[in-house]
């Protein structure tokens, strides 16, 4: 049984989530985004997920090689 409050969701959106609600600090300005504005993209090969901090412009990716 999956853990509460998981069900109908991927490991990916689960991920990106978690990125929204921890990874919230620029670590180059210390600016706090609270709406957590993380994007992410896929070319089928990999995902990106990336953030682009408001304040300072500042970009930080996670990216992850699907295996095939």
């Amino acid at each position: 049984m999956p853990p509460r409050g998981t069900l109908g969701t991927t490991a990916l959106s689960r991920l990106r989530r978690r990125y929204e609600t921890t990874d919230k600090k620029c670590p180059d300005c210390g600016s706090v985004d609270e709406s957590g504005s993380w994007t992410s993209r896929t070319d089928g090969r990999r995902i990106v997920y990336e953030f682009v901090c408001p304040s300072c412009g500042a970009a930080r990716k996670h990216t992850f090689e699907l295996g095939g």
